[in-house]
Formats: structure tokens, C-alpha cells, sequence
């Protein structure tokens, strides 16, 4: 695969009017594996772009399904409709921005090939297939850093270029260990044997020693190790002995190649902190909205001017039928409502999406009210770091937020805060509008 064609596979079309993309032939469609539609084009078929499409910025739903199969369909109608009219882009799908850059390109091109070698690993095996099958998949979950899997995958494959290695396959060099000087440096010896990984192993806060007797071996070793992954924070301990290993191979580099010696502790201090700082990273990552707000603390209450609006959004979900209902309120600097809308969907994507889509209905109802001035409760703390920074991980998300921040412009003032949940009101709303078949509003506030 040539550059053109592997920039062209992570890319997708991102939508705006649609004017630019072509149904048949661009690759459109985020949840399709390739971004293609799956479809066979029916014979009597005349439309070609996207924007054929779409009418009064929404999918025109009885020609969708009409046109797609089903799974084509449910994921076209997923897509959010820009309502800026802004052109179609182009969406890099592994970067945080969707903006390709060489250090991405690399990165991505850098794992795949990985991966790649790695699959072939696997189905060069035969009768361990299996045991070296949850090997892989073990190693390539590990809450560690790319590198240190890629490190640990050359040490199970015996590639690691230790003295011995280096030695018989090009008969220069040494292969005693530098270390103790005692014995061929294996890689078996550089992590368990020699004198000087055996004091990092004394300092270390975790002690395999039921696993002596496999030292001998690597692959064994590490198979038997991973036995523990189903005890109490046995994870935790595999993932931590792998930056040990890590660190001990550093240290024997920085002596080999720099004379310079470091005391065991550091080294193993090192190891422990490289791991938390990933694992900290790991599960910033994947928290989720309610554990965000849980850290985050509590909500600081925010300050109502007497001339700004507030709104207030809340969104349930019918499981049977995955339509959404979404409520939203807008209260004076008195607390007293001015507006209130009940608005069914007949979708229900994942929550973020759903919350964004809210968002965006909310500020549309405060513009068509002819507010100036509006501080939006957004009750997701994912959602806020996405509209306050524009940038989002998905290119759904990404024409969400850039939908949100182009309506903003159009107020004199229009600010985000996180929601503190401190108007019940707003969630019977939502759950009201599960059972109506049209969008309600109300203006008497004894009404709502």
C-alpha cells in the first residue's frame, strides 16, 4: 500500500451540505468499516451526491430507507446535518482533531504494521495456537505504553538484541553480559540472572517467586505470569512488571553504552511511576460523564445576571423503542421559566451524541426567541471540553460542535457552564416528551 492509499483508508468525508461527496464512490459513512456504502445502486437510481439527500438541513427519511439496505440506512441517518451550509471536509479518523499530520500518519502506519506481524506471529503457531492467541491479545491490552508492548512482543519472539544474540548471528562482539561478566548475556539472563537485574528485583514492591522456576525461558515465564491476571489487582501487577522489564533493559544500555551506572531503586521507581502516569492517562480517557463530574467535584454555582436567559437541558431514553426525549428550560435571573420545550427523536445514538444534539435544538429555540444573551447548562463535562475547545475524537461529534460554536456566534453573548442539577423541572420534561408524537411548547410557567 502506497502513502496516497493509506492516507485515503484513515480518511473520511465529513459532511456539510453534502454538494461535494458522491454517494457511490466516497468514503462517507462513519460506521462502515471502509466508509463506503454497502448497498447495490438500484437500477432506476438517479441521485449522486449526498445533498440529494437532505432537505431543509434533515435526512429526507422516506428515500433513505427506500434507496439503502438497512444497516446503510440506520447509519446514514446517524450522520448529523450541518446547519451552517458549510462545504464537505475531510476527517483524519486517528487523530484527536481530525487533522492529518505526519507525526499521526506515522504513528498509525507505525501499529499497524505491528499488528500485522504480530497476526502473522499468530498463525505461524500450531499446537500452543490458542495459549499464544490469549498471549497477544493479553499484551496488546496492557495499560502500558506502545513501546514497552512493541519491547515486550520482540522479547517473547527472542529479537531483543542482547550480547548473545548479536554475537551468533554475526559473529562480532561479545557475548559475556556486561553486567556481572560472568555468563552469556541471554535474554533470559539480562532480566532474571545477572547480579544486577536481581537487585532491581529485591526492590521491587512485587515478587514472582513461584515463577523461579521458569526463568529459564521467557515465552514460559511470561505465559505463567499472565495465570495471575485473574487474581485481585493481578492486572495491575502485570502491567507494572512490564515496566520493570522495560526499565531494566534501559539500565543495562545506559551502562553498556554510556558507563553509567544507576542505583536499583531509581529504576525501579522509575517503573513505577511510567506506570501510574499511564494508567492516570488510561482512565482519563475512558470516563465516563458521570464519573467526570463525580472528580470533578462539586459544581460551583453560577452567576445570573438579571439581563441573560438560562437554559437548561436534560435527555431520556425508551430502551423498547430508542426514542429520545428532550427537555429544555429557560429561567430568568429569578428562576422563573420563560420557555420550556418537549422535543421526541426518533433516534437513540450513543450519549454524547445525544446530549450534543440537545445542546444544539437548545440554542436554536433561544435564537428563534430573539435572546441576546444565554449561558447554556451543558450536563456533560465531556461535552463542555468538546465545545470549548472545538475539538472532538469523532467526526460525528466534530460537525456537532462545530454546529454549536457557529450558533453561537449569533448571540451577543452566548457562555457554557457545567450543569449542577439544580432544577428538577427540566428532567420531567424529558421524560414527558417519551409520549408525545410531536415537539411541545409551553410559555406559563404553570404550565410546566
Amino acid at each position: 500500500m502506497n502513502v496516497r492509499d493509506f492516507v485515503q483508508k484513515g480518511t473520511r468525508k465529513k459532511i456539510g451540505n453534502g454538494k461535494a461527496t458522491n454517494i457511490w464512490e466516497d468514503n462517507w459513512i462513519p460506521g462502515n468499516k471502509d466508509g463506503r456504502v454497502t448497498s447495490t445502486r438500484p437500477q432506476d437510481c438517479t441521485i449522486r451526491r449526498v445533498d440529494e439527500l437532505i432537505s431543509g438541513f434533515r435526512w429526507r427519511k422516506p428515500l433513505v430507507p427506500r434507496t439503502f439496505n438497512r444497516k446503510d440506512a440506520d447509519e446514514i441517518l446517524d450522520i448529523p446535518i450541518s446547519i451552517s451550509g458549510r462545504e464537505d471536509g475531510n476527517y483524519w479518523l486517528h487523530s484527536g482533531n481530525g487533522i492529518y499530520t505526519v507525526n499521526s500518519g506515522y504513528k498509525t502506519l507505525s501499529r499497524e504494521t505491528t499488528q500485522h506481524i504480530v497476526g502473522r506471529a499468530d498463525e505461524a503457531e500450531t499446537s500452543s495456537a490458542n495459549s499464544n492467541g490469549k498471549q497477544w491479545k493479553w499484551l496488546w491490552k496492557l495499560r502500558v505504553k506502545r513501546k514497552i508492548k512493541h519491547f515486550i512482543w520482540r522479547s517473547l519472539n527472542g529479537l531483543l538484541p542482547v550480547n548473545a544474540l548479536v554475537f551468533n548471528r554475526t559473529n562480532h562482539g561479545d557475548p559475556i553480559c556486561d553486567g556481572c561478566g560472568d555468563q552469556n548475556e541471554s535474554i533470559e539472563h539480562m532480566f532474571f540472572q545477572c547480579c544486577r537485574a536481581q537487585e532491581v528485583w529485591k526492590m521491587a514492591p512485587i515478587q514472582w517467586d513461584g515463577l523461579t522456576g521458569q526463568t529459564g525461558n521467557f515465552r514460559v515465564w511470561w505465559n505463567a505470569m499472565l495465570e495471575a491476571s485473574g487474581r485481585i489487582e493481578g492486572r495491575e501487577h502485570i502491567e507494572l512488571t512490564t515496566n520493570i522489564l522495560w526499565q531494566i533493559w534501559k539500565r543495562r544500555n545506559e551502562w553498556k553504552f554510556n558507563a553509567k551506572r544507576e542505583h536499583p531503586w531509581k529504576t525501579v521507581n522509575k517503573a513505577q511511576q511510567e506506570w501510574q502516569e499511564q494508567v492516570s492517562a488510561w482512565s482519563n480517557e475512558i470516563m465516563t460523564p458521570e464519573d467526570a463530574g463525580r472528580e470533578g467535584g462539586e459544581v460551583e454555582p453560577v452567576e445570573v445576571r438579571s439581563d441573560e436567559v438560562q437554559i437548561k437541558i436534560s435527555t431520556s431514553v425508551q430502551e423498547q423503542t430508542k426514542c429520545v426525549g428532550i427537555g429544555i428550560l429557560a429561567i430568568n435571573h429569578s428562576h422563573q421559566v420563560m420557555s420550556a420545550w418537549g422535543l421526541i427523536d426518533r433516534k437513540a445514538v450513543n450519549q454524547l451524541q445525544t446530549i450534543a444534539e440537545a445542546v444544539k435544538m437548545a440554542i436554536i429555540k433561544a435564537r428563534h426567541q430573539q435572546w441576546q444573551k444565554i449561558t447554556v447548562h451543558v450536563p456533560s463535562p465531556q461535552l463542555l471540553k468538546v465545545i470549548m475547545s472545538g475539538v472532538a475524537k469523532d467526526i460525528k461529534m466534530s460537525t456537532l460542535a462545530d454546529d454549536i460554536n457557529n450558533l453561537r456566534a449569533l448571540f451577543q453573548k452566548c457562555s457554557f457552564c457545567l450543569d449542577g442539577r439544580l432544577d428538577k423541572r427540566c428532567d420531567l420534561i424529558s421524560d414527558y416528551a417519551l409520549g408525545i408524537l410531536q415537539d411541545e411548547e409551553w410559555i406559563n410557567s404553570q404550565c410546566v
